[in-house]
């Protein structure tokens, strides 16, 4: 948590005064212990009055003293714990995760649902879980890095939605499952929606949609990211962004020609095909050319797929990612902020990307199908 630079100012000037303070109650500060040079001085000698057995002068640089404890305690102590305390609010070691519905990896196999961990909290950053091995044989080796049992807090939307236990199996037996962990809690596995082929990458199967897994019951989404519409400024800002990542398009007269040449593209042929925007005024705009009039690989240039845009509360944009969608946003270090989800689904590559510290930083779990 940060300090406020006022508060700091004070503090630094009371733990300045309070050992002066100290010091002088304990030595007695010289009006008291000698009194003035002229009129004090014989008098403190001549007169030692007694009030049950201790002279007023002990007596009062006992009152000192205790008078200066309590200021240190009341005002440096004990906010120097509080702020401890405060800045020991963030979740080292979480481990985030998602649980998927995966498609039967031969003819006729059911898909089921599991867990899959994908990123742990080190320190100050998110790390990926390793998914990449030299030959298809050493996905066996995998399994030893992850966790071997988890309790999941199950989320969506920064509601809980319920707790799941599963556990990491020996081996992945491909590299589609690498991460994955088998339920084995007998109670109702938490949905959300209908099946659907947008969520099952490569497969194009019908499959639940992902939802979040932590650790620690760490579901809520202090931005408040959701579903907008945009103003013309913001998508204007983030279509400069399109512009200088694509200042060259290429397209067909038709799919017949199927001949791609130069295409000046215009504005309106950007489409705003998603957008979202949180409390604290960041967006998110996802982009991409629409009339694509060539077929087969011709038509497969990047520009006519999804491109993410971050846009700044300030309005300035810049480019986030493409070929991903966003699962869903929480604090789930438990920090303050929001971190933000999206699920990597291009041609043969699936996974994660995790966004945060204000988008600054990002971490990757990627894995091949085949």
């Amino acid at each position: 948590m940060r300090r406020n630079p006022a508060d700091t100012t004070k503090t630094h000037d009371i733990e300045s005064i309070v050992p002066a303070l100290a010091k002088s109650a304990k030595t007695g500060h010289p009006q008291f212990r000698y009194g003035s040079k002229s009129r004090m001085e014989g008098r403190a000698t001549r007169r030692h009055h007694r009030i049950r057995g201790r002279s007023v002068i002990s007596s009062l640089r006992d009152l000192i003293e205790i008078t200066v404890l309590a200021l240190y305690l009341a005002v440096v102590i004990q906010p120097s714990a509080q702020r401890t305390a405060n800045s020991g609010k963030t979740d080292t070691n979480v481990i985030l995760g998602v649980l998927e519905d995966l498609p039967g990896e031969y003819a006729g196999d059911h898909d089921f649902r599991a867990v899959r961990a994908i990123f742990k909290k080190i320190g100050d950053d998110w790390q990926a879980f390793p998914t990449k091995t030299k030959t298809y044989h050493d996905v066996d080796a995998l399994s030893a890095f992850y966790p071997k049992e988890m309790t999941w807090s199950i989320a969506f939307d920064g509601k809980k939605l319920g707790t799941i236990t599963a556990e990491t199996p020996s081996h992945f037996r491909f590299y589609s499952e690498i991460g994955i962990e088998h339920i084995t809690s007998h109670g109702q596995i938490p949905t959300i929606g209908g099946k659907s082929v947008e969520y099952s990458g490569d497969f194009h199967i019908p499959v639940y949609r992902p939802l979040v897994a932590v650790s620690r019951p760490n579901v809520s989404d202090p931005e408040q990211w959701k579903v907008t519409e945009l103003s013309h400024e913001l998508i204007a800002a983030a279509r400069q962004q399109f512009r200088l990542k694509f200042p060259q398009a290429t397209n067909c007269r038709n799919p017949q020609e199927n001949i791609a040449r130069p295409w000046k593209y215009r504005d309106e042929d950007i489409r705003v095909t998603k957008a979202y925007s949180s409390k604290d005024k960041w967006s998110l705009i996802e982009l991409n050319l629409t009339g694509n009039a060539c077929d087969g690989e011709q038509g497969s240039q990047d520009e006519f797929h999804g491109q993410w845009f971050v846009i700044e509360p300030a309005g300035e944009a810049r480019f986030l990612g493409s070929d991903m969608w966003l699962v869903d946003a929480g604090d789930y270090d438990n920090d303050g902020r929001s971190e933000v989800l999206f699920a990597i689904d291009a041609h043969n590559l699936g996974g994660y990307r995790l966004f945060y510290r204000g988008f600054a930083k990002c971490a990757e779990f990627a894995f091949h199908y085949h």
